[in-house]
């Protein structure tokens, strides 16, 4: 099922012609498709490969001889369309940047029909004629790109140290002497404790000694923080900017008044 109304830009004339190809294959009408350009030479390649209505703001007979009023053409022409205010400012936007603009309205009015209407024919209602001039001026736009980044990457090193360990450790001394031969009386062998050789029992003394091992333990050594600063500096930028200007002639013996006052719009508020 087909939409009442379609709005799309494009950058190229071969991508808006095959989406009305499409369009076509969907159930439009071609006579329902209205396409707006900012330069002549794009509405031209346009016309040589459809039958699409093609209008041009920036065409020379439709700022002389469309337009009585301050608006622009494409404000004008986008004012018959069942647009919201905030895409009707976006459109015209898109044209003025050099974009195309495809608007397809499957039901279409009396209003949309008039814009069909030769612009010549429509300014002979009006007895005064209004030519805007135009001149460029500079907009700034700012856009982010990526001029580097910082790659911190983390490795392990192996690194030989020596310490020195005191142990310590034990040793015996063994020293014999003689018996003082006393008497003793009531002797029992087979009491615990240090007996002689000749009952097999033995005399066992342990000796202990240190020994030193390697315990490695990680620890927090350094802390690496990153903070990232924004610095803001000055770019000058020079453009070559284009202004219209008029020359007024007088050709004949008519009597011309001319009343010079280009104030500024603004300037009036």
């Amino acid at each position: 099922m087909k939409h009442a109304i379609i709005s799309e830009v494009f950058d190229q004339p071969e991508v808006l012609l095959k989406r009305t190809v499409d369009l076509k294959q969907e159930g439009y009408k071609e006579e329902d498709m209205f396409v707006f350009v900012k330069r002549t030479e794009t509405a031209d390649a346009i016309r040589r490969h459809s039958k699409l209505y093609v209008l041009v703001a920036d065409e020379p007979d439709t700022v002389a001889s469309l337009v009585t009023s301050s608006e622009r053409p494409i404000e004008r022409w986008l004012g018959s369309m069942r647009l919201t205010r905030e895409q009707r400012e976006r459109f015209v936007g898109e044209v003025e940047r050099g974009r195309l603009f495809l608007y397809v309205d499957a039901d279409q009015n009396e209003e949309m029909a008039d814009i069909k209407r030769s612009p010549r024919a429509s300014s002979k209602e009006h007895e005064e004629q209004t030519l805007e001039l135009h001149e460029e001026r500079l907009a700034v736009e700012k856009e982010t790109v990526q001029t580097g980044e910082l790659v911190i990457d983390k490795h392990v090193t192996e690194t030989e140290q020596t310490i020195e360990v005191p142990v310590r450790r034990e040793h015996l001394h063994v020293e014999r002497h003689a018996g003082s031969e006393d008497v003793i009386e009531d002797y029992d062998f087979d009491k615990p404790g240090i007996r002689t050789i000749d009952e097999g029992d033995q005399l066992r003394i342990q000796v202990i000694e240190e020994r030193a091992f390697i315990v490695k333990r990680p620890v927090v050594v350094e802390e690496i923080v990153v903070r990232k600063q924004v610095d803001e500096d000055t770019k000058t930028v020079t453009e070559t900017l284009r202004k219209e200007e008029i020359d007024i002639r007088q050709v004949g013996q008519g009597k011309i008044t001319i009343e010079d006052n280009p104030t500024s719009r603004k300037d009036d508020k």
